[in-house]
């Protein structure tokens, strides 16, 4: 299945457990072109596309990623926003 055919994670306060499937890639959107990774949630298997411009979400996998030999496939983790704001930020934890 194509990146552009992923369905889009929407991140909650709920944790989602996640394993990252690919390197970064850009995908067009509506304000141009926009950082995203492939990810497959644990329980169902479902794979989404993660947009990842987000600072409170970019550094942390950043570390995640230098910690993993520079390499962001097959990082498992958990996500979720501080609260329902729009702009809440994200958490991150390893598994």
């Amino acid at each position: 299945m194509s990146k552009e055919s992923l369905p889009s994670l929407k991140v909650s306060t709920g944790w989602i457990e996640l394993e990252i499937i690919s390197e970064p890639d850009v995908v067009l959107g509506f304000r141009g072109y926009a950082p995203i990774l492939r990810v497959r949630k644990s329980r169902t298997g479902v794979e989404y596309i993660l947009y990842i411009s987000a600072k409170s979400l970019a550094e942390p996998l950043e570390e995640l990623r230098n910690n993993n030999g520079g390499i962001f496939k097959g990082i498992h983790l958990r996500i979720r926003k501080e609260s329902m704001e729009k702009t809440s930020k994200y958490e991150i934890e390893i598994m």
